[in-house]
């Protein structure tokens, strides 16, 4: 049962992860097939006193390969573009390119595009700089841009009579010539001007590291907002817009901090923050508007995360739902299934008393096999152990009879009259060629008692062994005679049209013989009907969760229920034993046991040829061959002798399987394994082997992004404590919602 257990478990955690990795197929390609993306992006921007932002980016970007029917497309140029704007970004300046993988600098060069520049001249002249340029008028045409001299004017104030106005800049960076790369880190530094505009009462603004134009997706976007000295947590108001689930808080300090997961192309964030202007000096801030401003920005805020979590609401209460009621009846099914495991298994298992059995369990072979599949895990595949334990049991009745080498060795010899297997064995054994042979085939013979009616019913055959004999005697009207060695029944055997009608009779013959014994009945349904619905429901629960993006459930709720579900339809017993069958299940454990602990009875008394041939047919039923034939040779050492073998055992199964030469490269189970598989049998022990056959992206990211919605989901479902909507009210607490964009920048990333 353990074996049955650990292989279950092996099934099942094998074609879980199939159908994990197929579900996981649509993630990837969904979040990760872009040629250009961001694996992580970290920011850290400081709010200085004149009403700038200082940021820096820490980048780790993938770069995947994307050469076509055309060539080579190495990647060489790397940039953000951003949109000054009069009104919230005037100039950028201050800018710092690093190439944290390598450690360089980079220094400042003309803007040029790549394009029908070759790798060699890319390399050598345009590779470690960057770039400033104004793309206003295209990408294709940059125009050169000087910070501080080509800026904008400032517009918005309430003294201000300039026009607001615009202009694209792409600040990028020359890399070498790149085909692919996993891993490439970059720091970029920026002063982004005139960001802030101050109030009567707060100094306010609205940043946009990245905008809806962007379209290279981000594993998980970081971000650290600081203030101006003398700002804090009570001076200090801040809210997050974005769409993707996101983690929001403060330091004590003042300072904001955020995280944003799996943020696809198109998505924006930007953060919104005021502090009082009475907490550090604004006298620098260039745009000044004359007026209070808080409470207005703080109702605009309220109304616009309040509208966001309602319409967020009703999808996260469905989510929650789903989660709750998909867990329970996930885990009820997994205990319904384990317990009717347990009962599955308890029903196939034997109870009763009998330790070791001595004599044949009282039914034929072939079911001695078929029973102790239910009860044990023997070695080797059922139905060879089947065939080969009844062809052996023919050879004992004296039905067939079984001979080492081709039938050509036997030529001039009547084998169906051969009694002197001594004297065969002499001619095999003192011929190096013969003896060669008798390693590379068997001969098999049908004995004219098997085809005589009257001296064949005297054989006492059960239905299984008689129907095998009906088999091999149809194949030797195919061969042409009643001796023939293995390779003729191959040859024989594969273009044996109806050869299945009897190769059915056999298995037809095998099934109704077991039947009758009454020993088993059918088990296991109510694990495989908890099993089944438990795995179909942990696919859905791993199709929906994934569908919406959350890799942590699917893999803490979707996934354990499939496992479950699947070793519960794989680690079931479908057969359990009747009382008869209990009786009939003591006799072949205890067979079993004896033959494998036969050298350690001090009483087993003098060898008995007649019932070791038996030994031999039910070791062979039950997958034990090799472990009694050693048995037997370490309880009788003179089964090792060929003169005692000569003088005692020349007509029995374990001659052939003892004698000196050695023959062991083919034996019975090589022929029933050609009769069964229409021809395709191959080597095998005789007597002396051990079966008697013929022989996406960053997942971490995508689990922290996971867990973080399950947060975000839940305290979204929840209703608000008066019927209402309590919004953060500048906290910077509860996450994001999707807010407004546009802010300063809308930072558009990509790459050439």
């Amino acid at each position: 049962m353990r074996k049955r257990l650990i292989r279950a478990g092996i099934f099942a955690v094998g074609v879980a992860a199939l159908i994990m990795a197929i579900s996981m197929l649509f993630v990837v390609a969904d979040t990760d097939g872009a040629d250009l993306s961001y694996r992580t992006l970290d920011l850290e921007a400081t709010v200085q006193s004149n009403g700038d932002l200082t940021v820096t980016q820490h980048i780790d970007m993938k770069l995947r390969d994307r050469s076509d029917d055309d060539g080579d497309r190495p990647w060489k140029q790397l940039y953000q573009q951003y949109t000054l704007n009069s009104s919230n970004l005037t100039d950028i300046s201050d800018i710092s390119v690093t190439n944290v993988t390598t450690g360089e600098t980079y220094t400042q060069i003309a803007p040029q595009t790549p394009s029908d520049i070759s790798d060699t001249t890319w390399n050598g002249e345009y590779a470690n700089h960057w770039y400033i340029a104004d793309v206003s008028q295209g990408e294709s045409d940059p125009q050169p841009y000087e910070p501080g001299v080509d800026g904008l004017a400032v517009s918005g104030g309430s003294d201000s009579s300039t026009s607001a106005s615009s202009k694209i800049i792409e600040i990028g960076w020359n890399i070498p010539a790149t085909v692919e790369a996993d891993s490439l880190r970059f720091d970029v530094t920026m002063t982004l001007h005139d960001v802030a505009t101050a109030w009567s009462d707060i100094v306010s603004l609205q940043w946009e590291p990245f905008g809806k134009t962007n379209q290279v997706p981000i594993g998980t976007v970081t971000g650290t907002v600081r203030f101006p000295d003398g700002v804090d947590e009570d001076t200090s108001w801040a809210w997050l817009h974005t769409e993707r689930t996101s983690e929001t808080s403060r330091d004590a300090d003042g300072g904001l901090r955020f995280t944003a997961y799996d943020v696809k192309a198109g998505d924006y964030l930007d953060v919104v923050a005021a502090y009082d202007r009475t907490a550090a000096d604004s006298s620098a801030v260039t745009r000044v508007i004359t007026g209070d401003h808080l409470d207005a920005l703080q109702a605009d805020e309220t109304r616009q995360e309040q509208q966001w979590r309602e319409q967020q609401r009703a999808h996260a209460i469905r989510m929650v739902v789903f989660w709750a009621a998909s867990i329970a009846i996930g885990v009820l099914l997994c205990v319904i299934g384990l317990f009717g495991v347990r009962k599955s298994l308890e029903a196939a298992r034997y109870r009763g008393g009998i330790e070791y059995w001595r004599d044949p369990p009282g039914m034929s072979p072939a079911s001695a096999a078929t029973l102790i599949d239910v009860v044990d895990s023997p070695a080797g595949d059922l139905d060879s152990r089947v065939m080969t334990s009844t062809v052996l049991a023919l050879a004992v009745k004296k039905a067939i009879a079984i001979y080492p080498g081709p039938a050509s060795m036997y030529a001039g010899i009547d084998m169906s009259q051969a009694t002197n297997p001594v004297g065969l064995a002499g001619m095999i054994g003192t011929d190096a060629n013969r003896l060669a042979a008798a390693k590379q085939t068997s001969t098999m013979v049908i004995l004219p008692a098997a085809l005589n009616d009257e001296t064949r019913e005297a054989m006492g055959l059960s239905q299984s062994e008689s129907a095998c004999l009906d088999l091999f005697i149809a194949i030797s009207k195919r061969v042409g005679g009643p001796v023939f060695d293995l390779k003729q029944m191959t040859k024989a055997c594969k273009k044996w049209k109806k050869g299945y009608e009897s190769l059915g009779s056999f298995t037809t013959a095998c099934g109704n013989e077991y039947a009758l014994l009454g020993a088993t009945r059918s088990t296991g349904g109510q694990a495989a009907a908890a099993g089944l619905v438990g795995a179909v429901l942990g696919v859905a629960m791993l199709v929906v969760n994934i569908t919406n993006g959350n890799l942590a459930m699917a893999l803490a709720s979707g996934l354990p229920v499939l496992i479950v579900g699947l070793f519960c339809v794989f680690g079931a017993s479908y057969t359990g034993l009747t009382d008869a069958g209990q009786e009939h299940a003591g006799r072949c454990l205890g067979l079993k046991r004896y033959m494998q602990d036969f050298s350690d009875f001090s009483d087993r008394g003098a060898a008995d040829i007649a019932l070791w041939d038996w030994y031999m047919v039910y070791a062979a039923a039950f997958g034990i061959s090799e472990r009694v034939g050693k048995e037997l040779a370490k309880a009788y050492p003179q089964v090792t002798d060929p003169t005692w073998l000569d003088s005692h055992a020349s007509g029995s199964l374990l001659y052939w399987s003892y004698r000196p030469f050695g023959w062991y490269g083919y034996g019975v189970g090589a022929a029933a394994g050609a009769a069964s598989d229409g021809g395709m049998g191959g080597p095998a022990f005789a007597f002396g082997g051990d079966s008697f056959a013929a022989g996406f992206g960053d997942i971490g990211s995508q689990l922290n992004a996971g867990f973080a919605e399950v947060r975000s989901t839940i305290q979204a479902a929840a209703p608000s404590s008066s019927g209402g909507f309590s919004g953060s009210g500048g906290s910077f607490s509860g996450g994001g919602f999707g807010g407004s964009s546009g802010g300063s920048g809308g930072g558009s990333f990509g790459g050439r």
